[in-house]
């Protein structure tokens, strides 16, 4: 609280004035969502320009959140409650460094995108876009982010139905073992490489779940600011 009277001033000097924390972390939403949308540019264009792009907006999530918590551990009051604050700027910070790491371990691994890859990120990025207009309404209409939450809940079930199909998918070698029988000479060779390639996306598919379940664990988090406030 901050006033022109002398017990308002008074009081400043022992109470400093608020952070504007609804503010910071609707930033950290804005970040969570642009980090969504590279990382879709990384899967279907994969490129340096992309990659770094990416890597910047990581870089700057695990700034505002060092600077965020630190805010939050040397202030003396809080416009909603404090364990929500802690776990909303965890929680939106979280996944801009797991996508990061799935592009990076993409690239390094040599697997390419596919279709079952490419549709989860783009639950992802609606997901973090849910995000973002629902922390962006806290400080005004917080009511009205209720719809934004639910939205955002349903991620980890919207990417599972993608998950699910992508290992059935993975899984059903009846086309390459057709392949190997014609090519008996290279079988092994062959087979050894369709295993290492098997193995791969699957723990591709499966980070981009954890991913998934990491953005609805931010949504719940705005679920209950939205409830305990709303």
């Amino acid at each position: 609280m901050s006033s022109n009277s002398t017990l308002g001033k008074m009081l400043d000097q022992v109470l400093p004035p608020m952070p504007p924390f609804l503010d910071m972390i609707t930033l950290q939403a804005d970040i969570l969502a642009n980090s969504m949308a590279a990382a879709v540019q990384c899967l279907s264009e994969p490129g340096k320009e992309s990659l770094q792009a990416l890597s910047a907006l990581e870089e700057q999530a695990r700034k505002e959140r060092m600077q965020h918590l630190d805010k939050l551990n040397n202030s003396y009051s809080t416009p909603i409650d404090r364990a929500d604050l802690l776990q909303a700027i965890n929680t939106l910070a979280k996944p801009v460094g797991s996508i990061l790491l799935l592009v990076e371990e993409m690239q390094a691994l040599k697997i390419s995108s596919d279709n079952y890859c490419l549709e989860m990120v783009i639950v992802l990025r609606e997901t973090a876009g849910a995000l973002r207009r629902g922390y962006g309404k806290l400080a005004t209409t917080p009511g009205l982010a209720q719809s934004d939450a639910m939205t955002g809940m349903q991620c980890l079930s919207s990417v599972d139905r993608v998950y699910r199909k992508a290992l059935g998918h993975l899984f059903t070698i009846d086309e390459a073992l057709k392949d190997m029988q014609t090519r008996k000479d290279e079988a092994k060779i062959d087979a050894f490489i369709h295993v290492v390639d098997m193995l791969k996306r699957r723990e591709t598919y499966r980070h981009l779940r954890n991913v998934a379940s990491s953005m609805q664990e931010a949504a719940s988090v705005l679920h209950a600011i939205v409830v305990q406030n709303g």
